[in-house]
């Protein structure tokens, strides 16, 4: 049964009892009200009567007065008794009418009370008439006496009647009013005792399980989650038994969960600070190979200027044997000495721009590297949001840094591949740097052969030096290309060295946000960590 229909029962009982505790007592009041409306009406009946007499006495001792003195004033209670004694007669007649017997003394006693007056309306008569003799002989004939007797009698009679109606009346009143008085007290009685027991079952049937809800609360809010209510009812406590046992399990099921999921938050987090490590490690071994690349293009630029500058004075000295062919054969010799420094320079020129390709190949191998470690960063970063979406409002705070992780690698990633464009330009101009020097040996070979020429034969001279000065100025051109390629590299080298600096700064904040989630991990541990399980 319901805990709701067991109220409605227990009190529905109760209010049963007390309504016919109350229809009882309500007829008992009505005929205690009827019996005392009855006694009073007795009491009015009664006092009617009593004024019946005391009209008549009244108006026989006014009748006397008028007799003995002959003054009119003494007339006056025989006038008030006689229009007195027909009222009263009425009263009584009226208040009889229910009771034959009542009503046929009063039809005897009306023709009587009649005799009576006139026999005093006649001596009173003749006592205005001055016939005293006639007046004082009906008085002694005692035909008044007599009619006051019968009236007397009646009235006792009447009398005797209504008290014992009102004896009647009066002792069905009394028990009337016992009988309303015990079902009263009883019918009390009785309901407190039936309110009390339903008050003592509904306490019994509720406050109890209700005390062992509260102490499941409590040993839940104290961490343990082991506890189940163990009440086997079908009622609404049964039902909110139920209830608290799956929020029990519940919460033991989030809290297995929140474990297992703190537990795989600090292996990823150990992973991506790992990760980040090695991320650092390598930006700082990129910046230092940038830093020899940039080291090393310079060296390369300044031996360009070295080759311009040889390349000018070359053909100086070629105007010159064009000039003097006095100084010819030494200026050729000159030229063949200073075309092998050229030819010398030019192969160390081809050698350090075959070192900055392959360090270039170094730096585009680093960049991979960073590219792989971006992407294993945005995979860890992915399978952190996946974490953190699945660990619902403890994760929101590593949903943000997940978050944020996510944008450094698609930044480190982006900046990859600006750097992978840029190298690719670099080495565009190497190979072009390669090229140029290639040719340049070449054409220094060239010279040299032209010079050994020159120097078995000076009447040649004069017609191969115009094409040594056209091949000079080729080269001074070249060499002007080369410096205009070496300061794009060195630039493009500054750039990837910006660039390592942000990456580097980047991983810093990945760190640190890694080591913010490590401890949050850490604190979501020791949160779950309180419960039982």
């Amino acid at each position: 049964m319901k805990i709701g229909t067991r109220i409605l029962a227990g009190y529905g009982a109760a209010l049963i009892v007390f309504a016919i505790v109350s229809v009882v007592s309500y007829r008992a009041t009505s005929e205690l009200v009827q019996s005392t409306a009855a006694a009073a009406h007795t009491y009015q009946v009664r006092q009617s009567m009593s004024g019946i007499l005391m009209s008549l006495t009244d108006a026989e001792t006014g009748q006397r007065g008028f007799l003995l003195t002959g003054r009119e004033d003494y007339l006056d209670p025989y006038n008030s008794g006689t229009r007195s004694v027909d009222q009263y007669v009425q009263d009584v007649r009226m208040l009889t009418v229910d009771n034959p017997s009542q009503q046929a003394r009063i039809s005897a006693l009306q023709p009587l009370i009649a005799e009576k007056l006139s026999v005093m309306a006649e001596t009173i008569q003749l006592r205005r008439q001055q016939n005293d003799k006639a007046a004082l002989d009906i008085v002694l004939s005692n035909r008044g006496r007599q009619y006051m007797q019968d009236i007397r009698r009646i009235i006792t009679d009447m009398d005797n009647e209504e008290n014992a109606l009102l004896a009647t009346r009066t002792q069905r009143a009394n028990q009337t009013a016992s009988f309303a008085s015990q079902t009263i007290v009883v019918g009390a009685l009785g309901s407190l005792v039936l309110i009390a027991l339903v008050a003592l079952l509904i306490q019994r049937s509720i406050v109890g399980p209700l005390l062992s809800f509260m102490e499941l609360a409590r040993r839940v809010g104290e961490g343990d989650l082991t506890q189940q209510t163990k009440i086997n009812r079908t009622d609404e406590l049964g039902e909110l038994g139920d209830h608290l046992d799956q929020m029990v399990t519940g919460l033991k099921e989030v809290a297995r969960q929140s474990s297992l999921v703190a537990e795989n938050l600090n292996a990823a987090t150990v992973e991506i600070l790992a990760s980040t490590q090695q991320q650092a490690a390598g930006t700082a071994e990129q910046a230092a190979a940038v830093q020899q690349a940039n080291a090393t293009m310079a060296q390369l630029s300044q031996s360009g200027a070295q080759v311009s500058e040889r390349a000018k004075q070359v053909v100086t000295a070629a105007e010159a044997v064009s000039s003097s062919s006095a100084s010819g054969l030494q200026a050729v010799r000159d030229t063949n000495r200073t075309m092998e420094g050229i030819r010398e320079q030019a192969e160390a020129v081809a050698e350090n721009v075959i070192r900055l390709s392959e360090k270039t190949q170094a730096v585009g191998e680093i960049i991979s590297s960073v590219n792989d470690i971006a992407e294993q960063s945005h995979l860890l970063a992915l399978n952190a949001s996946i974490q953190a979406a699945a660990a619902g409002e403890h994760g929101r705070s590593f949903s943000v840094v997940a978050n944020e992780m996510k944008n450094l690698a698609a930044q480190s990633k982006q900046a990859t591949v600006q750097v992978r464009s840029i190298l690719g330009e670099i080495q565009k101009g190497i190979n072009t740097s390669v090229m140029l020097t290639e040719e340049a040996v070449k054409r220094a070979d060239s010279g040299r052969q032209q010079s050994q020429v020159a120097d078995r034969a000076i009447r040649q001279l004069a017609e191969n030096l115009e094409e040594s000065i056209r091949a000079f100025q080729q080269i001074v051109a070249g060499s002007g290309q080369q410096q205009i390629g070496f300061e794009q590299v060195t630039q493009a080298f500054r750039n990837i060295g910006i660039a390592t600096q942000e990456t580097a700064n980047s991983t810093k904040q990945s760190e640190k946000a890694v080591a913010n989630l490590s401890a949050l991990a850490q604190e979501l541990r020791g949160v779950v960590g309180r419960y039982r399980v």
